[in-house]
């Protein structure tokens, strides 16, 4: 329960955040809306259907998160500068490079989620659910909000503790721990 609530919320605010970004620039939004729902719904659609195949790879699932994480700990100090930029980068190419980057984005995301809800015997779909009710909540609270500077600011000692949460799941998932 606790693992289907943590990463869920994670991985829904990471959306928000992305999200509260691309809003904040002169991309047409209801386009990125249109193509990150369909990520979305990608993302679900592959966990479903690819939950029993990777279910033996659960634990490399989590080392690559790990790994990600201090990497994003390390190297990113200002995650508002960096998405920014990448941002930026994107709303000045064509609108086939915004569709295949909002829809890996949003897709991967959920991806992560459901693929945890579909791969734990033990997840709980309403501790995710109450998690994605939360990341709303902090989405709408951040998007009218001095906050959101602070959020971006300090926001990178969350990565060091997801790297190490997520790298104690892998040694778990291997039967070390």
């Amino acid at each position: 329960m606790f693992a289907s609530f943590t990463i869920t919320l994670i991985e829904c605010l990471e959306i928000a955040f992305i999200t509260l970004l691309i809003l904040q620039t002169k991309v047409n939004k209801p386009t990125v809306i249109t193509y990150g729902s369909l990520g979305l719904v990608g993302g679900l659609l592959s966990a479903y259907y690819l939950h029993d195949i990777l279910e033996n790879y659960e634990w490399l699932m989590y080392a690559i998160l790990s790994s990600l994480f201090l990497y994003l700990f390390i190297k990113n100090k200002d995650i508002q500068k960096h998405i920014k930029a990448h941002v930026d980068d994107i709303t000045q190419s064509s609108s086939t490079v915004l569709f295949l980057t909002a829809f890996f984005i949003y897709g991967r995301e959920s991806f992560e989620i459901f693929s945890n809800l579909f791969l734990n015997p033990d997840a709980s779909w309403s501790a995710a659910f109450l998690a994605a009710t939360v990341a709303v909540g902090i989405y709408i609270f951040a998007r009218d909000s001095k906050i959101k500077s602070y959020i971006f600011q300090f926001g990178y000692w969350a990565y060091l503790a997801f790297a190490l949460w997520f790298g104690y799941e892998a040694l778990e998932h291997l039967h070390i721990l």
